[in-house]
């Protein structure tokens, strides 16, 4: 009974380390009682609280992130929490700023379906077993389901049902390869199912089978090939800041639980080269990625693709799996995000101003230089030219690759080196269509856009930061070389 007394106090004392969570899940149910009480007015009202909620909870994660194992093993606090989680609040906050979003931000729901996939990641990166796993990605996949139908007309509904029924079948899959990993190791812990591997206890070809059927899911989540087809309708249909929102942070929290998968199931030590798989997908997504944007004459859709070939760029980090490979995995994402959000920020101008595909903005360079410039600046830097940090984060994942296969020597990986340079190329000819059309297209519209203060301000902070990462990427790096990536 003491001992019992004691795991229960052990517990008690462990939920300090969720702090943030805690807080987050208050201030949510505080914002369906503000929309309870005023409807869907007083957007001002809303979007403020939840800021301050945000703030709250940075706060609360500068005070919990201690590093550690708590609740019996099944969560753990590791330094890359710490960096994650200010980083998706930062994004959280971000969203709510966007030209485009009033009638979203009147609605409480809204704000406490965006704090529910912040909830779901900031759990997901902290999780050691595939059950806990499970549930958080549910609610981050379940929650983007609703959100996507949130512009409430046809083509947002057909998105939505695509996204979901893609959603349950690659659910389903997973849970399948769960269940065969909990019947071969015995247990749903990540400890457990690394000793099934490190004892090397033969399990024929139900450990592979139950990998692969695991990493469908993962597979969605991170909108690679062939599990991409749901992402070109959703992004398409959906309201401009949820694409941004579930553009980043679901795919930076599904990357980080991966990279801590591997590393406490020793999963490079199975006799299954899970790494050659993934190199192949990352070759796959990013000429499917790359060569679909091409033909695309909505700004929307052609940022769904490219967003498939950059998780095709993301993942080499995790195949690359040691320090370096990670540092810059996460330096990847990071400058990822914040071009991504400064792309769909101008996209959800260019609508709000009536301009919905890239051919509607011929001459609007000429227009308005400034927003012509902050557009150009954006798409270089997903092109991954200098000057921007585009062209520093795709340098260091390419030498992180370049040094894995020197030390490795497979094969495999000078083709995805070879072939990602050659779709870096190819990605030129469709980000820079954008740059083309309104500097170089005679305008056919005497449509004009209005480039507000705060939208301004808001584009140049995002422009500066992408410069910034590339003249001082030191800055950046200095901060990920105080986390411990290794494997």
């Amino acid at each position: 009974m003491s001992s019992l007394n004691e795991q229960i106090q052990a517990i008690i004392g462990d939920f300090g380390v969720l702090l943030p969570e805690a807080t987050l899940i208050v201030g949510s149910f505080i914002l369906i009682i503000l929309q309870l009480i005023f409807k869907d007015k007083a957007g001002a009202t809303k979007v403020t609280f939840s800021l301050f909620l945000l703030g709250l909870i940075s706060l609360a994660v500068s005070y919990s992130s201690v590093s550690g194992e708590y609740f019996g093993g099944l969560i753990s606090i590791t330094p890359v929490v710490g960096l994650a989680k200010p980083f998706f609040i930062v994004v959280t906050g971000f969203v709510l700023l966007f030209p485009k979003g009033e009638d979203l931000l009147k609605r409480g729901e809204y704000h406490f379906l965006l704090l529910m996939i912040l909830l779901g990641a900031m759990l997901l990166i902290q999780v050691n077993n595939l059950l806990l796993f499970y549930l958080t990605l549910e609610l981050i996949s379940i929650t983007s389901y609703i959100l996507i139908n949130f512009n409430f007309d046809r083509k947002g509904f057909e998105a939505g049902i695509k996204y979901l029924l893609f959603g349950a079948m690659a659910s389903g899959l997973m849970l399948y390869g769960m269940s065969l990993m909990y019947g071969l190791a015995g247990s749903l812990d990540l400890i457990a199912i690394g000793d099934l591997i490190s004892n090397g206890q033969s399990s024929g070809l139900w450990l592979p089978l139950a990998l692969m059927l695991f990493f469908i899911g993962i597979w969605f989540k991170l909108a690679l090939a062939p599990m991409h087809i749901w992402s070109p309708d959703a992004y398409e249909a959906g309201p401009t800041p949820v694409v941004a929102y579930i553009s980043i942070v679901p795919k930076v929290a599904v990357l980080i639980f991966f990279a801590q998968f591997v590393s406490t199931t020793q999963l490079n030590a199975i006799d299954f080269d899970w790494k050659m798989i993934f190199s192949g997908l990352a070759i796959v997504s990013m000429f499917v990625g790359n060569l679909s944007a091409l033909n695309q004459s909505n700004a929307k859709r052609m940022m769904a693709y490219s967003s498939i070939a950059h998780s095709g760029m993301l993942i080499i980090g995790l195949i690359v799996g040691d320090s370096f490979g990670l540092q810059a995995m996460l330096f990847y994402a990071i400058v990822y995000a914040v071009m991504n959000l400064g792309a769909f920020y101008l996209i959800d101008l260019f609508q709000k101003a009536g301009f919905e595909e890239i051919k509607d903005l011929a001459g609007l360079g000429r227009k308005s230089p400034w927003l012509g410039v902050f557009v150009v600046v954006i798409m270089i830097a997903l092109a991954g030219l200098p000057p921007t940090g585009g062209f520093t984060a795709k340098l260091l994942m390419f030498t992180a690759l370049w040094e894995y296969y020197q030390s490795e020597g497979y094969q495999y990986l000078i083709w995805l080196f070879g072939l990602g340079l050659l779709n870096t190329a190819i990605s030129l000819f469709f980000y820079l269509k954008i740059p083309y059309y309104m500097f170089v297209y005679p305008s056919e519209s005497e449509k004009n856009i209005k480039f507000s203060l705060k939208d301004g301000t808001i584009v140049a902070v995002v422009v500066f930061i992408v410069l910034l990462s590339f003249f001082k990427a030191d800055l950046l790096l200095n901060v990920l070389n105080q986390f411990n990536f290794a494997l």
